[in-house]
C-alpha cells in the first residue's frame, strides 16, 4: 500500500508515559512534516498449472516519519518521548484538524514504538531545535470515519 499524504493542517496526538493507551497530547503545532507508510507482505500461493505468480496479503507493517520543532516543557514533544523511551504510545492522526471527522476526513489510529530519539535536535547557531525521526508501528493502522480526534 501507498504511504499515506497528510496535508499541512494534519493533527496528531501522542499518548504519554503515564497513559500509554490514549492519545491526549496534542503536538500538531510542533509538526512540520509527517508521512505515515503502510506495507503488507506479499505471501506466494501460485500452484502447479497457474500462467502467472499469484500473492495474497500477509502482515502489515507501517512507519511514522515526523519532523517536528523540539519543546522540553512539560506536556510537550520532547517531555512526551523522553519519558515514553523504550515503550510503546498510541497516536491518533487526522488528515485535516479542526474539521468534522467523516469519511473524505478520517482519524487514523495506531500505536508506536519509541525506540529511537534524537533528544537534542539538529540545527545550528540561530536555528530552530528540530528532529526528524522514524518510528515503527507495532499494531494495525485503523482507519475509522467515526472515532473523534
Amino acid at each position: 500500500m501507498p504511504g499515506i499524504y497528510l496535508n499541512n493542517n494534519v493533527g496528531v496526538k501522542l499518548a504519554t508515559a503515564a497513559a500509554p493507551t490514549v492519545p491526549s497530547i496534542d503536538i500538531s503545532s510542533y509538526v512540520s512534516a509527517i508521512t505515515l507508510t503502510q506495507i503488507v507482505d506479499e505471501l506466494e500461493v501460485t500452484t502447479m498449472g497457474d500462467s502467472a505468480h499469484k500473492v495474497v496479503a500477509g502482515l502489515q507493517s507501517a512507519t511514522l516519519q515526523i519532523d517536528f520543532f523540539n519543546d522540553w516543557a512539560a506536556s510537550a514533544v520532547m517531555t512526551t518521548l523522553n519519558a515514553a523511551f523504550a515503550t510503546t504510545l498510541a497516536v491518533s492522526m487526522i488528515t485535516v484538524k479542526g474539521t468534522a471527522v467523516s469519511a473524505t476526513n478520517p482519524t487514523y489510529q495506531f500505536s508506536i514504538f519509541v525506540n529511537n530519539l534524537t533528544p537534542v535536535g539538529t540545527g545550528g547557531v540561530g536555528d530552530e531545535a528540530a528532529s526528524s525521526i522514524s518510528f515503527t508501528v507495532n499494531t494495525t493502522v485503523t482507519v475509522s470515519t467515526s472515532v473523534a480526534f
